[in-house]
């Protein structure tokens, strides 16, 4: 079914429902239904009585503009595409960027496995979500094919689903022989091996990249593919420098979302370490993952460099309607007494996460009581009246904060200073006004606090 028709109407698309109001797909009217379809928060297969014209039409007609594909299966499945939007700000961003640690064929074994080590290590934790590498890029860099089917068992068990990268169907079958029922995204596909691998894919049943030096090829390929029935496709963007492939992954998005040009709608892949550029490769890297690649791949040497692109994937995945928070009370950070600190601060996930591991970086013990805002920042929530001195007070009665220390003094964020009376008014407790940056609590508490 073509995605070039524009996003249907509730109404249009409840024309297609049965219309008996059963409850069964989990809301009370089928007009509801019919809202949470084209909101893209349900399956068209919730609805049981659905014919199969009607649920083929309107599988289509909800579908996104950039197609969901599926690499791996089980536990090890990554899902790339499924986006609906140029810019998050217009709904959300739904499947993270795909990071693939490329591994090659000219490698040692023991290289390999330190590599593999490696990316492991890379992994850490930062507001309740594992940060880490997604999957891993096989390449046959040296043209033959049994060093490429000794890698291909080597990695063949690790948790990470594969990207067999080579342009010889040859070498590309008996890789995936030894993968069988894995689903790796099989990559390497041009124009003059096209139907070859295209019969692997088929064969396999596992999602195919394509790759063209221009627009033309790109899409000749992209219609000889579908033509045959293949549609879980990657699209490997034209371009041979680092600017010629952030317009080319700019230009995919823009097509398949703004005009519902359906034959660049899916995902891309991005090998930003291979692109001619003078730009550093975490750079590079940062670069593509803002230009909508959705599956980059980098190199061994990239892995220590890592974590602030990660955590750039991770602040863009943020749904912007739906503010990340923790739920306000009372923490506990190390393992503080009755004569410890008690820090305040708001219940958004970031300014906590960054504020309790400064903490326990610097080795402080103290009580910290989180404040529900909605999930907005202390400038966020000061400047549109949602920290009250009130809610202050409720959390720190509700807790019992009162009982587990000897003192009578409440730390609360530089940026809150202008409600620092308000609060000692409401509490009955001594305000201090802490720092605007968490780093410098150690000293202003060992000067402030200690001291009295």
């Amino acid at each position: 079914m073509s995605r070039k028709a524009k996003q249907m109407s509730p109404i249009e698309v409840y024309k297609l429902l049965p219309k008996t109001n059963c409850g069964k797909c989990g809301f009370p009217t089928c007009m509801a239904f019919a809202f949470k379809l084209v909101q893209g928060a349900v399956e068209v297969d919730k609805c049981p009585y659905l014919s199969d014209e009607a649920k083929s039409l309107l599988t289509g007609m909800t579908a996104p503009p950039v197609a969901l594909v599926v690499i791996g299966r089980g536990d090890k499945a990554v899902r790339v595409g499924g986006e609906k939007v140029s810019f998050r700000h217009e709904d959300k961003f739904y499947n993270q960027p795909v990071i693939a640690l490329e591994l090659n064929d000219l490698m040692d074994m023991e290289e390999v496995k330190n590599c593999l080590k490696k990316a492991e290590e890379a992994a850490f934790e930062r507001m309740e979500q594992t940060l880490k590498v997604n999957a891993l890029a096989l390449r046959n860099l040296s043209g033959r094919a049994e060093p490429f089917v000794r890698l291909v068992e080597l990695v063949k068990d690790t948790p990470y689903p594969l990207i067999v990268s080579t342009e010889n169907p040859s070498t590309a079958m008996k890789a995936l022989n030894i993968l069988k029922d894995e689903r790796p995204l099989l990559h390497g596909a041009v124009l003059r091996n096209l139907m070859p691998m295209a019969s692997l894919a088929r064969r396999f049943k596992c999602p195919i990249s394509v790759k063209a030096a221009d627009w033309r090829t790109l899409l000749a390929a992209v219609n000889r593919l579908r033509g045959i029935g293949l549609h879980d496709i990657v699209i490997h963007p034209p371009g041979e420098t680092l600017k010629e492939v952030i317009e080319s992954l700019t230009i995919i998005r823009r097509l398949a979302v703004d005009k519902k040009f359906d034959r660049l709608g899916y995902p891309t892949i991005t090998f930003p370490e291979d692109l001619k550029s003078n730009v550093p490769e975490p750079l590079r890297t940062a670069a593509v993952m803002t230009r909508y690649s959705s599956i980059i791949v980098v190199k061994p040497e990239t892995l220590r460099f890592l974590r602030p692109v990660m955590m750039l994937r991770q602040s863009i995945m943020m749904d912007p309607r739906a503010p990340i928070s923790v739920k306000p009370g009372l923490y506990y950070v190390g393992k503080p007494t009755p004569e410890s600190p008690v820090l305040m601060t708001t219940n958004y996930a970031l300014t906590y996460y960054i504020l309790t591991e400064d903490l326990k970086n610097m080795g402080i013990d103290c009580y910290l009581i989180v404040v529900d805002t909605g999930g907005l920042s202390v400038a966020c929530s000061i400047a549109g009246d949602k920290l009250k001195p009130e809610s202050v007070k409720r959390v720190m009665e509700e807790t019992g904060i009162a009982e587990k220390v000897k003192h009578r003094t409440l730390i609360i964020p530089g940026r809150a200073a202008r409600l620092s009376g308000d609060i000692e008014d409401a509490t009955g407790w001594r305000v201090l006004v802490g720092p605007l940056r968490s780093r410098e609590i150690a000293e202003f508490i060992e000067k402030q606090f200690r001291r009295e």
